[in-house]
C-alpha cells in the first residue's frame, strides 16, 4: 500500500492485486502508513491522514474490500508518522503516532475479543487506550525489530529511545545526540532532570 497527496491509499489484496480505495477525500490526503506485521490475524495497516485522524484499517474477505476497523485518537493538525510494532507474544498491539500538534502517542490495542470494558471493537480488535509520551516536536517514530523500544525523532536533533516497564509506564531509556557523538543512558536522563529511578 502507498498513501498519497489526493487523499487515497493504495488497496492491496492479501492473495494478489485489488483496485480500489482504503481512503478517499481525507483533506489532503494520507500522510503515513504501517503495516501489521502479524501472521497470524487478516492483513491490516494504520494508516494517518493529513486531517489528524489516525484508524486501522483490515481487509475483509466477505465483502472483497479494506473496512476501518478501529479509529484511534488522533493529532489536531495532522498526522506526521505512524509504526505498528512487531508482535511477539503480546496478546495486543502497540501502534505509536506522532503529529504536528508536537505529540508522541502509543496506542494499545488488543487482539481477539474481550471482556466488558472495551472503548470500541471491531474485526477482533479493541482499543483500549493512548499514551501520551512526550509532547515536543517528533516527525518519526519507529519501531525495533522486537516491537519493545519505540525510537522517535525531532527537530532537536536527537533520537529518543522509549521502552515500557512491566506495569505499561512508558519512559525514555536513552537519548542519542544528532552529531552521533553523545548518548545518554536512562541513569544519565534521569539525573539531568533531577530524579532517580
Amino acid at each position: 500500500g502507498a498513501g498519497a497527496d489526493d487523499g487515497i491509499a493504495a488497496d492491496y489484496h492479501p492473495h494478489g492485486a485489488h483496485s480500489g480505495n482504503v481512503a478517499q477525500n481525507e483533506n489532503m490526503g494520507v500522510t503515513s502508513l504501517s503495516w501489521s506485521a502479524s501472521r497470524f490475524e487478516p492483513a491490516a495497516l494504520v494508516i494517518g491522514f493529513s486531517s489528524g485522524r489516525v484508524a486501522i484499517h483490515r481487509y475483509d474477505d466477505a465483502r472483497r474490500s479494506w473496512v476501518e476497523a478501529v479509529r484511534l485518537p488522533g493529532h489536531e493538525r495532522g498526522v506526521l508518522d505512524v509504526a505498528w510494532a512487531p508482535n511477539v507474544g503480546r496478546s495486543y498491539h502497540w501502534i505509536a503516532s506522532c503529529g504536528k500538534d508536537g505529540l508522541l502517542m502509543v496506542h494499545r490495542v488488543r487482539r481477539g475479543r474481550g471482556g466488558g470494558g472495551e472503548q470500541q471493537q471491531s474485526n477482533g480488535l479493541t482499543y483500549e487506550g493512548s499514551d501520551v509520551l512526550d509532547r515536543t516536536q517528533m516527525w518519526r517514530c519507529q519501531w525495533n525489530v522486537t516491537g519493545t523500544v519505540l525510537a522517535s525523532s525531532g527537530d532537536g536533533g536527537v533520537v529518543k529511545l522509549w521502552k515500557a516497564d512491566f506495569q505499561g509506564r512508558w519512559k525514555c531509556v536513552s537519548e542519542i545526540v544528532g552529531d552521533g557523538h553523545a548518548a545518554a543512558s536512562s541513569e544519565a536522563i534521569l539525573a539531568a532532570h533531577g530524579r532517580r529511578q
